[in-house]
């Protein structure tokens, strides 16, 4: 195992320490009704991508990594928050490979535990030590405006039919990269950057961000629903105008354009469906581009680093990049 990843496995496991500390205890949580459905959703196997790239950014920046853990949980809480809400929003049935929170219990349970979670990211975040703690607050905070905005859009799209790349861009610029590089730049923020770095830094991240949501779009379509650990097709389900959608009702042939329409104008849209759909999405090049655009913003992630470089020591960042190029879930 190199360096890098020795040092993502290490600060993955930080991360959780970190988490299990804070959250109420199994034997004195109460209410159970809030405080289970809350450890269950933090317990599932995440990755922990989100906070890990935060300490990575502070220790590549030769910052105290242990004063940035309350930062770190503080965003991981936050991301789950998102995901149990989006849940219910988009109907999933599973994540992570476990039934949904609001599947377990039921839509206001998950509701709840969603709004438990963000008051507990805010309480983490408050207990980090550092002098840039106002900014750090502001830019969290400016960052689930920008979440929210992003989801907004999303659903808004499902609506339209005039939704453009660059439309959907901008939403998942909100909706995905801005909390990868809300992550970099809080990391920068505890190690006390310079403006040049905290500007490159959080440029990763929007790179990163805008690479890992075109790649979900193609994981969602690609992989099969044991290895993704959520449901597979969902987007198609959904309806939603995902890169892949775009390019075909952009660049796609007529017979493509119009086969795409008459499968998302269905009232239920079964597996055989989504199966047909793929095949138009690989016929019409979408997968292919979507590809190529993923390769694109992980080489201007890697550009943004080498402007960095040599006055910092970012092998981990860089390992990052290609852990993520390489996700299969």
């Amino acid at each position: 195992m190199s360096l890098p990843e020795t040092k993502f496995s290490l600060f993955k496991a930080r991360v959780n320490e970190y988490i299990e500390a804070i959250l109420p205890p199994h034997t004195a949580a109460a209410p159970r009704s809030l405080y289970e459905p809350i450890r269950y959703a933090m317990e599932g196997n995440g990755k922990r991508l989100r906070p890990v790239l935060l300490l990575l950014a502070c220790d590549a920046l030769k910052g105290p990594v242990e004063e940035a853990l309350p930062a770190a949980a503080a965003v991981e809480l936050m991301h789950n928050f998102t995901l149990v809400h989006d849940d219910i929003m988009d109907h999933d049935a599973t994540r992570r490979g476990r039934p949904t929170v609001h599947c377990k219990w039921d839509n206001e349970t998950a509701l709840l535990a969603g709004d438990g979670l963000l008051a507990l990211a805010y309480r983490s975040l408050l207990n980090t030590r550092s002098p840039n703690l106002p900014r750090l607050a502001q830019v969290f905070t400016n960052g689930i405006i920008e979440l929210c905005e992003g989801q907004a859009l999303d659903r808004d799209f499902e609506r339209r039919e005039d939704v453009t790349m660059p439309h959907y861009l901008g939403m998942i610029m909100r909706k995905t990269a801005r909390l990868l590089s809300l992550c970099t730049e809080m990391g920068a923020l505890v190690a006390a950057a310079n403006e040049t770095q905290v500007k490159l830094v959080r440029q990763f991240g929007e790179h990163l961000g805008l690479a890992f949501q075109i790649q979900d779009d193609l994981l969602d379509i690609t992989v099969s629903q044991d290895i993704l650990g959520k449901d597979f097709g969902s987007d198609v389900k959904r309806r939603k105008r995902t890169f892949l959608f775009i390019h075909v009702m952009t660049h796609g042939g007529v017979r493509d354009r119009d086969s795409l329409k008459t499968f998302f104008q269905k009232s239920a849209i079964a597996k055989a469906d989504i199966l047909a759909v793929q095949q138009i999405f690989y016929a019409a090049g979408a997968i292919a581009a979507a590809e190529v655009a993923v390769s694109d913003h992980l080489q201007k992630a890697r550009h943004c680093l080498a402007q960095l470089e040599p006055a910092i020591d970012a092998a981990a960042l860089r390992e990052l990049v290609e852990m993520i190029l390489k996700r299969k879930a």
